[in-house]
């Protein structure tokens, strides 16, 4: 069961990802996670984290795959420096499956920023690069997505990107 948590992010994120009083949780489609995306840099606000992880569901071949690595964090702390952030962002990056470990660092900085709490600009751009970076994201995952499903042809339109999301 999901709880509500308190503030104005937490608050966006338990609205539009549970329902019967929590009992329930619904995971957004690329349309339904811009929406909470920018219904949460509109809120002018930040919160300790959000975590953002795709995964993509074909119901003809009743199979799921989780993209962990390509997963969004974004955390706020007191404080940080550039070596903070760095450190940060290689722990994020090290997963086990080295065939689709991030290597590009700029990706990283994208999928795995700090922000300093209460930084609502650095938290509002965090975001805003996420939402441009996902067109690219979303080619990228499919890619991986046919490979490993092997997905044919007739297979795609059954398919489609859900996004679970995750906030405190």
């Amino acid at each position: 069961m999901l709880k509500k948590k308190k503030g104005k992010i937490n608050e966006i994120v338990y609205n539009n990802t549970a329902y019967y009083n929590g009992k329930f949780r619904y995971y957004p489609t690329i349309t339904g996670l811009n929406s909470i995306l920018e219904e949460i840099i509109n809120s002018n606000s930040t919160t300790n984290y959000i975590r953002i992880t795709p995964f993509y569901i074909n119901e003809q071949l009743n199979h799921q795959i989780e993209f962990e690595e390509y997963m969004f964090y974004i955390e706020c702390r007191d404080w940080f420096d550039k070596e903070e952030q760095e450190k940060h962002i290689s722990e994020c990056i090290n997963v086990p499956d080295i065939q689709r470990q991030l290597v590009d660092s700029a990706i990283a900085a994208i999928l795995y920023p700090l922000c300093q709490k209460e930084d609502v600009n650095c938290y509002k751009n965090a975001l805003k690069n996420y939402k441009e970076y996902l067109g690219e994201l979303l080619l990228k995952m499919m890619e991986i997505a046919k490979s490993e499903m092997d997905l044919k042809e007739e297979d795609l339109p059954f398919g489609y990107f859900c996004f679970e999301i995750h906030s405190g």
